[in-house]
C-alpha cells in the first residue's frame, strides 16, 4: 500500500506542476456621503468618530442631525436622540435606508440614500458631497498619488432625475494619502476647486443618488502569469564527428521502467492483502 500511495503522489505532484493558479479578483465597496449647511451628515466609512466599524455601524447607518444637544428640538424623533455619541455632543440618529454598492470589475455603479427627512434640518444645500470607497490610493504614485482605478461619467440624481454630470469627478489625494483609499468629491466649500465647481444642483425631498463608472480594476486584478516557458532547448545532436547520441532509447527505457515499477507496486499490494 505505501508503494500505491507513493505513485499516486507523484502523479499528482506532476500534474501540479502544470497547473497555473490565478488570484481571486478583489472585492470593493463604495458609501455616498453628505454634510448639509447645517451639519446634518454621513461621514465616510473609514471615519475614526462616526464610520462603519463605530459602535457596530449606528450612526454610519443613519443621518446625524444636530439638535442643539435638546431632545426636544425635533420631539417626533425624540426616542433616536443620543446625549452620549463618540465625541462627546448630543444629537440624532435619525433613520435612513442606503444604497451602498460592491464593486469587483470595470463597470458603472450607484449609491444613495433614500426614507430620509431632508426638510427636517431646514437646509437647501451641501457642504460635503462625496463616495468613500475601499479601493486603494496609492500615495507613492507621482507626486500626489492616485487611485488604482479611473472614474467617470458621474451623475448626481436628485429625486430621480439627473440634475448634473461629471465627466471626470476630483478625487480626495489629501485624504487618499492618508487613508490609503480612494474618495470621489462633487461638493466641498473648504475646496478651492469645488467652491465654484461643486455641486449646486437641486436639493433632495426624497432621495439622492451618484452614479459612476469604475475602470483599470480589470488590469489590476489581472493574475500574474505563472505559466513556465516553454522549453526552447534544441535536442542533443552529439558531436558531427561522431554517432548521434540522442537515440531516444533512454526515453523509451524510462517509461518502460516506470511501467514496470507501477506493475510491481500492483503486484506487491496484491500480496500484501
Amino acid at each position: 500500500m505505501k508503494m500505491r500511495r507513493f505513485i499516486g503522489a507523484a502523479a499528482a505532484m506532476a500534474v501540479a506542476g502544470t497547473l497555473t493558479v490565478g488570484a481571486a479578483a478583489e472585492t470593493y465597496n463604495a458609501y455616498i456621503g453628505f454634510q448639509t449647511a447645517p451639519y446634518s451628515f454621513r461621514n465616510a466609512f473609514d471615519d475614526a468618530t462616526f464610520g462603519k466599524d463605530v459602535a457596530d455601524g449606528k450612526y454610519f447607518n443613519g443621518v446625524i442631525v444636530w439638535g442643539g444637544n435638546d431632545p426636544e428640538t425635533f420631539p417626533q424623533y425624540e426616542d433616536k436622540f443620543d446625549d452620549d455619541m463618540p465625541d462627546g455632543s448630543g444629537g440624532y440618529v435619525i433613520p435612513a435606508t442606503y444604497t451602498d454598492v460592491q464593486i469587483d470589475k470595470d463597470g458603472t455603479y450607484k449609491v444613495g440614500i433614500s426614507d430620509f427627512d431632508w426638510a427636517l434640518d431646514s437646509s437647501s444645500s451641501f457642504n460635503l458631497l462625496f463616495v468613500s470607497t475601499d479601493i486603494p490610493f496609492n500615495k507613492d504614485a507621482g507626486e500626489d498619488g492616485e487611485s488604482i482605478a479611473k472614474f467617470s461619467d458621474c451623475k448626481i440624481i436628485v429625486d430621480g432625475t439627473v440634475t448634473s454630470e461629471v465627466a471626470a469627478p476630483i478625487i480626495d489625494t489629501e485624504d487618499g494619502k492618508k487613508s490609503g483609499h480612494t474618495k470621489l468629491l462633487f461638493a466641498n466649500i473648504w475646496n478651492d476647486a469645488l467652491k465654484t465647481d461643486g455641486y449646486k444642483g437641486a436639493y433632495p425631498t426624497k432621495s439622492l443618488e451618484i452614479e459612476f463608472t469604475v475602470s483599470g480594476l480589470d488590469a489590476a486584478n489581472q493574475p500574474a502569469d505563472t505559466t513556465a516557458p516553454a522549453d526552447t532547448t534544441a535536442p542533443t545532436t552529439g558531436d558531427s564527428t561522431k554517432p548521434n547520441t540522442n537515440t531516444g532509447v533512454e526515453g523509451v527505457a524510462a517509461v518502460a521502467g516506470v511501467a514496470l515499477l507501477a506493475t510491481g507496486a500492483v503486484v506487491v499490494a496484491k500480496k500484501r492483502k
